[in-house]
């Protein structure tokens, strides 16, 4: 008796199962509806296979991923071959793509007091182009090196960005690579906006209060847009018990206690109002056993309780409220 004869559909079917029960879902779950529904259909009509056969097609999809035609692949010949291609609703299958964003390669090769040797010529629109495409733990500290009527203007320019072209991003990649290799040292692409100063102002801790000010004498406006974007340390008293207790959860005892050192005797209230009463008492004598600590090691430790706060209110779990009571 003859191999048994599997249709396309089927035969990816059986690779489909073939990946369990974890792995299957998020297959089916990038497929558009019409071809999930057909390898659904084979699935079920598929019985009970033997090992020979489930080995005969994975054998045969592994020869097709290990033919000499796939061995390399030239990604910009192969988007020009596909841009002759039609889909099936009657327009360009690349038109389906989309555009790309672009990761920037140089903060991972550098570090910014470097960085900032290599950049100190570049133009503020070329520098708001990159600090907007650094981690804010990146350009946090970038950030300082500039004069600060630069600063300023670099932040006034990041909150305006909207869109660039990828290409330009790599462009300007390549350039920063180039230039520290130099020194020795080895459609659309949306960047942060008013939302990423925010987010470098709160990184940068103490120092963001006279960004901001500086920032509203020239343009109020966008003084507060920035400001509604950020979350400061004293904001953790709009949040209300269950919040504060998933925070806790959420942060560890050390950065908890030194954090709180030093802070306004409403911040420690809040904290202790969602504790137990002996958790709170245990906190509270801790806290006065701490003794003097180092405000560098504070303020770490108030960003790191931030980072976990902001990111509990972006998943929902946790809410700010507002002035009038309600959540916002």
């Amino acid at each position: 008796m003859g191999a048994k004869k599997f249709s396309p559909a089927e035969k990816a079917a059986i690779i489909v199962a073939s990946l369990g029960e974890e792995l299957a879902p998020q297959v089916f779950g990038q497929l558009q509806k019409e071809d999930a529904g057909k390898i659904g259909r084979s699935m079920q009509t598929l019985g009970r296979l033997e090992l020979t056969e489930i080995e005969s097609v994975l054998n045969e999809f592994l020869t097709i991923l290990q033919s000499p035609t796939i061995k390399t692949l030239d990604a910009k010949s192969f988007i020009d071959k596909m841009s002759k291609k039609i889909g099936k609703n009657g327009e360009p299958l690349i038109d389906s793509f989309g555009t790309a964003d672009y990761t920037m390669r140089v903060f991972d090769m550098t570090k910014p007091d470097l960085l900032y040797r290599a950049i100190t010529s570049e133009k503020p629109q070329t520098l708001a182009l990159i600090l907007s495409h650094a981690p804010s733990t990146f350009a946090a500290p970038l950030l300082k090196f500039f004069p600060e009527k630069m600063r300023i203007e670099i932040l006034m320019r990041m909150a305006k960005l909207r869109e660039v072209d990828p290409m330009l991003i790599q462009e300007l990649d390549d350039h920063l690579i180039r230039e520290l290799d130099k020194l020795g040292h080895g459609a659309s692409q949306k960047i942060g906006g008013v939302k990423k100063v925010a987010e470098i102002l709160n990184a940068l801790n103490q120092d963001a209060n006279g960004l901001l000010e500086r920032i509203s004498e020239r343009n109020p406006l966008l003084a507060t847009d920035i400001q509604q974007e950020m979350f400061t340390f004293e904001d953790i008293l709009k949040i209300n018990g269950k919040g504060i207790a998933e925070i806790v959860k959420g942060v560890k005892r050390e950065v908890l206690l030194l954090a709180l050192r030093g802070a306004d005797v409403k911040l420690v209230a809040k904290f202790t109002s969602g504790m137990s009463e002996r958790s709170a008492s245990m906190l509270r004598e801790d806290l006065e056993a701490l003794g003097a600590q180092k405000k560098s090691d504070v303020m770490s430790a108030r960003s790191q309780l931030l980072s976990v706060t902001r990111n509990l209110i972006e998943a929902g779990t946790v809410q700010i409220e507002g002035e009038d009571g309600q959540y916002v």
